[in-house]
């Protein structure tokens, strides 16, 4: 008995491989990778069982459940997998989810390996010979019951997720979705029985489910050629991208869309199939101006695709999400125009600034005294902070106007619209603000401030350098305008 029933295993075992081959040639196709190494793990158990029935002692026979594990283990984490990509499923079928049942998956696989050790899997191990041979008798173990409902749960969430599907479908999807769920259910069923101890003695029916479910994926293959999962392909290619599609048929009435449209449309109202576009003024729109563009909603970023579909029969909008792209590029923008160690702007922006200028102003050159003895004294590190209290204090006076880190410990500031005499006093202001800070590192400093010239940055840099030369002779901390300026 145990010589025909290891033949009826590893018959079908050779069938496995056979259809786990002709799948993988074609495993560009939704669900046919998953149901091809699904096929592949099917075979290793069914052989390796079937071996198993022809060994008499407990070391051959536990070295082929070694064997047979390679598959088993991971039946739960490929029915997820097959289940997610045939059906589109994966709002519960999620990341986390798929992680949590392959983590278990693996370690089944090393309990089996190592079970002698803890006995964690199997709690006793035993063989029975009252059928004419040898047959395994276990006792089971915690991580077993950990294995089998994971296993059920996999098959449990497979069965509802294709019995959803086989009420929203008709013809020939709905027979093809009645084939999987038939394939299903039959180790679901042997599985229990075996576990509730109905079966023949103790020998283990899932291997032998797994004849009439290669039957069936073969008939369907078969029947079907190897469409057989194709009728949701076109589905899950839109489900699985992250940019948002959407396909208007020609007279404005939305045909198809994505999960990740009802996530972009989310704050503009509850989109539904078979709505008219107008009910969207966002999309109304980009239709009407039917060319490329971008788009923004909220704080999110998107290029925005039309694609027509043949000369009349509608269009496909797809909505690329570039915000990470276009923060990026703000980001870019921002550093190259920003001094690192202050915050403050550049003299690049400085310049692009003064050359944008409309109106009338003042210019303010601000240089630390005796800045190198600072350095030399306290160290380098503390001649940083100073340049960040002279920022910090530079913001707190003069945050209408564009301050920024000349060059070294000199300093800028353009405030359009002042007045230099206005500027003076704020100048001296800020003067004394800076010389009396809270600080580890007392310093001063000294400051030219004239009106500016508007287009000529040259003249008016070159001037306001010489007032600084000239507040820094006049013993620092101190501030020369053009008024007081001494004549040469």
């Amino acid at each position: 008995m145990n010589v025909a029933l290891s033949t009826l295993l590893i018959i079908s075992s050779l069938v496995q491989v056979i259809l786990g081959i002709i799948g993988f040639r074609h495993r560009d196709i939704a669900g046919v990778k998953a149901i091809s190494l699904l096929m592949f793990a099917l075979a290793i158990h069914s052989y390796a069982y079937g071996m198993e029935l022809l060994s008499s002692d407990l070391a051959s026979i536990y070295n082929w459940i070694r064997v047979e594990y390679i598959g088993a283990a991971f039946y739960p984490i490929l029915i997820l997998w097959f289940t997610r990509t045939y059906a589109g499923e994966r709002r519960f079928a999620n990341t986390y989810v798929m992680a949590v049942v392959l983590g278990i998956c693996i370690i089944t696989f090393f309990m089996v390996q190592s079970n002698t050790t803890h006995y964690l899997y199997y709690a006793n191990l035993e063989v029975d010979t009252e059928l004419g041979f040898s047959v395994l008798v276990t006792q089971k173990g915690l991580w077993y019951k950990i294995q089998v409902a994971a296993l059920y749960f996999a098959m449990g969430y497979a069965m509802v997720v294709l019995i959803n599907r086989l009420l929203k479908t008709r013809g020939v999807s709905r027979r093809r979705v009645g084939l999987v769920l038939a394939g299903m259910a039959i180790p679901v069923i042997t599985s229990t029985i075996y576990l509730m101890g109905w079966g023949i003695g103790e020998i283990d029916l899932l291997p032998f489910s797994f004849v009439f479910l290669s039957v069936l994926i073969a008939s369907g293959i078969y029947r079907y050629d190897i469409l057989f999962f194709s009728e949701v392909t076109h589905e899950m290619i839109l489900d699985t991208i992250d940019e948002a599609v959407i396909v208007v048929d020609c007279e404005g009435y939305i045909l198809k869309m994505n999960q990740a449209t009802r996530s972009l449309f989310g704050t503009l109202g509850q989109i539904k199939l078979g709505d008219p576009v107008g009910h969207f003024t966002v999309l109304a729109q980009l239709l009407k101006i039917n060319q490329p563009q971008s788009l923004s909603m909220g704080d999110k970023h998107y290029q925005v695709r039309l694609i027509p579909i043949g000369k009349r029969h509608g269009t496909i909008v797809v909505f690329t999400d570039v915000t990470e792209i276009i923060e990026a590029k703000k980001q870019v923008e921002l550093l190259a125009i920003t001094d690192q160690l202050t915050k403050l702007y550049n003299r690049r922006h400085f310049v692009d600034c003064f050359d944008l200028l409309k109106q009338e102003g003042i210019v303010m050159l601000l240089d630390i005294d005796h800045f190198k003895n600072v350095n030399d004294q306290y160290g380098h590190p503390a001649g940083d902070q100073v340049l960040r209290e002279m920022a910090q204090c530079l913001n707190e006076h003069f945050s209408d106007g564009v301050v920024c880190r000349y060059g070294g410990e000199e300093f800028a500031v353009i405030i359009e619209g002042e007045t230099l005499e206005n500027a003076k006093r704020r100048g001296n202001k800020f003067k004394e603000a800076f010389q009396f800070r809270q600080t580890q590192v007392p310093c001063t400093v000294s400051i030219g401030v004239c009106a500016y010239e508007k287009g000529n940055y040259s003249s008016t840099m070159n001037l306001v350098d010489k007032l600084l030369y000239q507040a820094k002779n006049a013993g620092r901390n101190a501030l020369v305008s053009e008024e007081t300026a001494v004549k040469y």
